[in-house]
Parts: structure tokens; sequence; C-alpha cells
């Protein structure tokens, strides 16, 4: 990423995170809730979008993300929640991928189900870390002694932790490992021919995938202050893959676009149906309706949101002058 758009991005964030203070309670709980499913989605997206690793464990990984930053900030490391987080994600994800050394696509799907069925049953039974079905109250983060109670605290933090995991994903992916990913999610055979050690990158794309995902899980896990099983469940993993695809695998806006989009419909959803007081109906159709939109992406735009946003964008440009005066400087040479 070049240095002008590294500046672009963070005036832009630092925008985002101090017009947070700003927004109604509810206001700055769904834009952090956007931020925290964006970190999680571009995580995803490096596991499976970038390096091909299919995972059904996204849901689990970030609940280790949550129990952990709940029992460090218990024992008084709150200030180390975060990182320590992203750290036993990332060892508990790379555990999980070992079974990627010797399965492959639908195989190594059904291993990473297992994995996520293992996890939920840890979470019931280590009563002394995860306090059981009950679940771990997590108690407010504390910061350099100012301690996070707000709705628009926890917005601005998760803004800015979304800017750090765009701008260090976006960079990894300009390294030599980032298009190790891209040439095993193409083929493993030309990967070896290329001298690529595969098992080796793929594990070390489970644990930096497994980093940003338990920041996101620690972030949620603040956010919700009671980490329980039930809340990182299957259904958990099914929506972060429905973001990435309907956002666009691959793509980190698209990342962005698609947490944004499964995050926000069901309150829109909500929203219309209090309007034309046909909530419960609305209601008892949602998952439908959710489903269906995934089958639709999958069938009429795999590539997603972000696709559909560059074959559009030019057209916008261009209706609204853009494309002419940028025509017009190239022929004059500047």
């Amino acid at each position: 990423m070049r240095v002008q758009q590294i500046v672009i991005a963070t005036i832009v964030t630092v925008l985002f995170a101090a017009g947070a203070f700003n927004l109604n309670r509810y206001g700055a709980y769904l834009l952090h809730v956007v931020a925290i499913a964006a970190i999680g989605a571009m995580a995803l997206n490096l596991l499976i979008g970038f390096c091909g690793q299919i995972s059904f464990a996204q849901g689990a990984l970030l609940g280790v993300g949550a129990y952990t930053a709940g029992n460090l900030g218990h024992a008084g490391w709150d200030g180390f929640a975060l990182l320590g987080a992203g750290l036993s994600t990332a060892v508990a994800s790379a555990l999980i991928g070992l079974p990627a050394m010797r399965l492959r696509g639908l195989y190594f799907a059904i291993a990473t189900l297992a994995a996520q069925a293992i996890l939920e049953y840890l979470f019931k039974t280590l009563e002394p870390l995860t306090k059981g079905i009950s679940g771990l109250v997590i108690a407010p983060l504390t910061i350099g002694g100012v301690r996070m109670d707000s709705d628009r605290d926890y917005a601005a933090l998760a803004i800015i932790s979304l800017l750090l995991t765009w701008l260090a994903l976006s960079s990894l992916m300009r390294t030599n490992l980032g298009r190790a990913f891209l040439v095993v999610r193409e083929s493993e055979v030309v990967a070896k021919g290329m001298g690529i050690d595969v098992a080796h990158t793929k594990m070390l794309a489970f644990a930096i995938s497994g980093f940003f995902t338990g920041i996101a899980g620690a972030l949620l896990g603040f956010t919700m202050r009671l980490a329980n099983p039930e809340a990182f469940a299957l259904h958990l993993s099914v929506d972060y893959i429905a973001m990435i695809i309907v956002g666009g695998l691959g793509s980190w806006a698209g990342s962005l676009v698609g947490a944004a989009f499964v995050t926000l419909l069901p309150e829109v959803i909500q929203r219309i149906g209090e309007l034309f007081r046909i909530a419960d109906l609305l209601f008892a159709v949602r998952e439908m309706a959710f489903g269906l939109l995934i089958i639709a992406f999958l069938i009429f735009e795999p590539r997603g949101l972000a696709a559909i946003g560059r074959r559009y964008a030019p057209l916008l440009l261009r209706a609204l002058g853009v494309g002419r005066k940028t025509t017009a400087s190239k022929s004059v040479g500047l």
C-alpha cells in the first residue's frame, strides 16, 4: 500500500473515530458492531478468499478470543487483552489447520465443522475458564488507565483496529508470503513446483487469520460483556462466510461491505416490519430470505458486491463528469 493511500485511510479513520463520539448510543453500537464484523470477515477472507482454505470454525475462534480477553481482564491483564486474544486464537486456528496437511476441499471443510463442534463443547465444559453454559462475564476494557464503558468508546477502538487490520493484511498480500497464498489457492501442485512449502504456507495463513479473528472476538466480547457458548455457535460461522461471499472473495473492501450488509440487514428488516406493522411476518421469513440471498449471489454474482461496485463505479464517475476530466488530463499528458 502506497504512502498516499495510508495517509488517506488514516485520515478517514480518524474522522470516523471522532465522529463516533457524536453519535447516539444506538448509532455508535451499530458502527462498532459493523467494524468488528469487518475485522473478522477480513481475517476469514485471508484464509478462504486469498489462500483457498475453507473453514467453518470462525464462530468458535471468535469465542476463543472473547474468552481469552475476559480471563485476562479478570486477572488484571486487560491492557494486553487484545494481543493475548489474538495470540491464543492464532494457536487455536493453527491447530485447526493441521488436518489441511492431508485433507483438501470438502473433507477439510468437514474437519473444520468438527473443530467448531469441539470448541463449542469445550466452552460448555471448561467451567474454570468459561463458566459453562451460564457464560463468562467480561469486565469493561481499560487502556492506559482509561476505563472504556460506552458504545462510543468501543466504536472508536473498533474503527482504529479495523484500519490497522486493513493496512496489515493489505501489506501482507504484497509480500512473498502473500503471493505464496495466492499460488496455493490456485494450485498446490504448481506451488510445490515453484518451491513453495505448501504445508508451512497453509499453517501461516491459519495462524495470521486466527490472530486477527482473536482481536475481533475480544472486541466482540467487550461489546457483549458476556461470553456465552450459544453466541459462538455454528450460525455465527455461517454469518461470516455469508459476509465474504456477499462482499466478494479475495477483496478487502468486499469484506467491509459484506460485513455491513449482513450485520445491518436484520436491523433494516426489523425497522421495515415495525413501520408496516408486519414485524412478526418478516421475522418468520428473515432466515429464509437470508439463505436465498446467499444463493442468489453465488449464482448471479459469485464475486460479490465488490465486483458490482467495480463494474458500475466508472459509469457513475463518467455520469458525474469525472471520467471526462480524467480523459482530458491524459490527452495533455497530465
